[in-house]
């Protein structure tokens, strides 16, 4: 039997973690452009929502008690909407990669679109898979977002 080298019996030293080359600026959009999209976005996918219950919802007969428990229930999902859209706002003040900024108003439209959808109380199992699909996709988005921590310091006051 052969005796092994010492270099033999060594371990590979693990990969040295290096940052990611930068984008060039023409992969990058800038914050007043980033947030324009967002904003069209989201009228956008308010808009599809409103044309889809004129279109596809029956009037369902409620019972008034349950309507305002259900509008209720609807607005705290705005009201989750609303603080997923102002995160992702702030974030966008600084320079965001088009992948980025896609996912963002993919994943923001759609959760719009929902609400406005669960606000007609028709088919509300598949409003509610919309809207937490489309956080989902924006959470999916945000941690894929190489300058998410940067953006968000960047907006934000913080410590000195």
């Amino acid at each position: 039997m052969a005796r092994q080298l010492s270099a033999e019996q060594a371990v590979p030293a693990p990969p040295v973690a290096t940052e990611p080359a930068p984008r060039p600026a023409s992969e990058l959009l800038q914050g007043p452009m980033a947030a324009a999209m967002l904003a069209a976005a989201v009228v956008l996918g308010a808009g599809v929502g409103v044309a889809a219950v004129l279109a596809l919802a029956a009037p369902v007969g409620r019972e008034p008690a349950l309507v305002n428990l259900l509008h209720a229930m609807v607005g705290i999902k705005a009201l989750i909407f609303a603080a997923a859209a102002t995160l992702v706002a702030l974030r966008l003040r600084g320079p965001v990669s088009l992948g980025s900024i896609g996912g963002y108003c993919t994943g923001l439209g759609m959760s719009a679109a929902a609400l406005v959808w669960l606000w007609g109380l028709s088919g509300l199992l598949l409003g509610s898979a919309l809207f937490y699909g489309g956080l989902v996709a924006t959470y999916l988005t945000a941690s894929k977002d190489q300058g998410l921590a940067d953006g968000l310091r960047r907006a934000l006051p913080g410590r000195r």
